[in-house]
């Protein structure tokens, strides 16, 4: 059995959750300062870990997400259900108070 299947945007998603580098997101002093921005191509969840699939050069690349994400991935996977499709669309990730957030930017 293969330990990991590709998804449409051809990203390597691991049945082992831990074989996945976490997407890396500035801690950030206030609201007024940025956090990183990503093509992000789709969300999804491997269990219950919430999945982003970024665009990196030429590459998709698959990282986990912070499990403050959870509902914000559930949210996206639920509108594409009901074919609302937000993505791919350039995403802005950070930490602030110390939850993560996402945004469309």
């Amino acid at each position: 059995m293969a330990e990991f299947i590709t998804n449409i945007a051809g990203a390597k998603i691991y049945k082992d959750v831990s074989k996945h580098k976490k997407l890396a997101m500035p801690k950030l002093n206030s609201p007024a300062e940025e956090g990183v921005v990503y093509e992000v191509l789709s969300v999804g969840m491997n269990g219950r870990t919430p999945i982003a699939t970024v665009k990196e050069g030429s590459k998709a690349i698959a990282y986990t997400l912070p499990t403050d994400l959870f509902g914000w991935v559930q949210n996206f996977m639920m509108m594409s259900q009901d074919g609302v499709k937000l993505l791919p669309a350039k995403i802005e990730f950070g930490i602030l108070e110390g939850r993560a957030y996402a945004e469309i930017y």
